[in-house]
């Protein structure tokens, strides 16, 4: 049966949508336990230690799994399973490997690293934490590959599990009086070996190759092929350590302490899971296999057809996120979060504007990786240099939000660069009719918001109601706008035709039928 039809594309999106929505909702619950119930330096240290897997994940990368996301779905596609079981093969081990060796590293320079960062008391913390970093990393590679195979009521229910779990655990913490680092750290290592669990009996049962296949064994031209493109990513790796906003943690550790730590990483993260809801995000493990399996003869038309409907599907739920961000940072932070960190309020919308900038990173990105051009998506990491100057020049006398500012443009520049390379298949067919829609909607929501709050004089949940209510109209309103081209609405339809073809026609997304 072939993997990447519109049919397995289907039943992939309403598996990725059921359980991330279950995801989403145990992630947002749970998130609002751990702010509450943590001390605010437990919770800086707690952020900062979860800020070393993506060190990790750099330092000891050699391109696995990019490697791996972008030659799997062409291997099954080509009617290749044993190649695509010995990729697998190979990265999950090299990956375990690596990972024990930087571990040990960190752990015998411990006393010399530590107290940069003000870590050096949690030394034990670290330890238990490592088995946590294991265990995510080998579970990132099952979600691949689970994906890959078009099985992602697998690759995505792991995600439910494992946020679940965790809520399940800090609800437990939190009832008992138990909330304590350790004790956090213990409940998320259980999470990810459930998960992982899980995982690994899926992929057993689903992806194994029959018995008495033969071993596979790559030609020299093909082992130099992947060699290449892991030699590329495993700098651009490097390279995307220094640009992420985790990498900032490192920073503010170092010139102010873990409370801050604490702060930054809490707007941080309210933006990470309202940016869950984006599509290059939400269906990331649909959207890659399938965007990857593109036969290269059909690529000159599909390719831009493609990158507009995801960065036109991108901005659809990009623009309701800053509007609301922008009129009601201070509620969100006092209803959901008990005031918490208030005083660092505006950093919400100044994080969610820049996100709003670089919706453009997966789709351009996705362009670069077709095109096997990690040597461009490599030279773009030049712009960490700049985050790093921006973030020495800029933490000591704006603190924060001179953290935000530069990790923000920092992004914002490096996205602009692999676009200008690639501009001749990413093109963005509507752009003046998306960008136009979406600036004069918009802006109108945010000035109607902001005046309501001004003159109405009720509380912060009512506000955050009406917020809402305005919102979730102006959506509707947005979904009949020029910012979804009829060309995004014809490929909506080749995909989503059956009975929810009807309820997206009577929100307002018309798709005509495709014959």
């Amino acid at each position: 049966m072939a993997l990447y039809t519109p049919d397995r594309a289907r039943r992939s999106l309403f598996h990725t949508v059921t359980f991330r929505a279950v995801a989403q909702v145990a992630t947002v619950l749970g998130y609002v336990v751990l702010v509450r119930g943590l001390p605010k330096r437990d919770f800086g240290v707690f952020n900062l230690l979860y800020a070393f897997i993506p060190l990790i994940s750099t330092v000891a990368s050699l391109g696995l799994e990019q490697t791996l996301r972008r030659f799997q779905p062409e291997f099954l596609r080509s009617g290749q399973p044993a190649a695509a079981a010995w990729l697998v093969r190979v990265v999950a081990m090299a990956r375990l490997g690596m990972n024990l060796v930087v571990l040990a590293i960190i752990l015998l320079a411990w006393n010399y690293a530590a107290p940069l960062f003000k870590l050096t008391p949690y030394r034990s913390e670290f330890v238990l934490f490592s088995i946590l970093m294991l265990l995510h990393f080998q579970l990132n590679i099952l979600q691949l590959t689970l994906a890959s195979h078009m099985l992602h009521r697998f690759s995505v229910g792991s995600a439910s599990i494992l946020s679940s779990t965790k809520l399940l655990a800090y609800l437990a913490l939190f009832a008992l009086h138990a909330m304590t680092l350790r004790n956090v750290i213990l409940a998320d290592t259980l999470a990810y070996a459930v998960a992982y669990v899980c995982m690994q009996v899926a992929h057993i049962r689903y992806c194994g190759l029959p018995k008495g296949s033969a071993a596979y064994r790559p030609s020299t031209p093909e082992r130099r092929r992947l060699f290449r493109y892991a030699f590329y990513n495993n700098f651009n790796d490097a390279g995307t350590l220094i640009l992420s906003s985790q990498s900032d943690n490192f920073f503010i550790a170092a010139f102010l302490d873990p409370v801050a730590v604490g702060a930054y990483s809490f707007y941080v993260r309210l933006n990470e899971m309202a940016s869950q809801l984006i599509p290059t995000r939400l269906f990331d493990n649909v959207v890659q296999p399938m965007f990857f399996a593109i036969p290269h003869d059909k690529a000159e038309t599909r390719i831009p057809r493609d990158f507009s409907l995801l960065l036109n599907a991108n901005l659809l739920v990009q623009w309701p996120i800053l509007a609301f961000a922008l009129a009601y940072h201070a509620q969100i932070v006092s209803v959901i979060f008990g005031g918490k960190f208030m005083e660092y309020s505006w950093l919400l919308p100044l994080i969610v504007g820049f996100g709003m900038i670089n919706v453009i990173a997966n789709p351009v990105t996705l362009v670069a990786e077709y095109d096997e051009r990690p040597g461009i998506i490599l030279l773009s990491k030049v712009f960490a240099i700049y985050n790093v100057v921006a973030l020495l020049a800029l933490l000591p006398f704006a603190g924060l939000y001179g953290a935000a500012f530069a990790s923000g443009s920092a992004q914002a520049l490096k996205n602009l660069f692999i676009w200008w390379h690639v501009r001749r298949r990413a093109v963005w067919n509507n752009a003046r009719g998306a960008l136009l829609s979406g600036a004069l909607l918009w802006g109108a929501v945010v000035a109607l918001c902001c005046t309501l709050n001004a003159l109405l004089d009720v509380s912060a949940l009512v506000q955050l109601i009406m917020g809402v209510a305005v919102c979730g109209a102006a959506a509707l309103l947005y979904l009949r706008t020029p910012a979804i081209s009829a060309t995004d609405r014809s490929l909506l339809a080749s995909v989503l035709g059956g009975r929810e073809a009807g309820i997206l026609r009577r929100l307002g997304l018309h798709m005509p039928v495709v014959k």
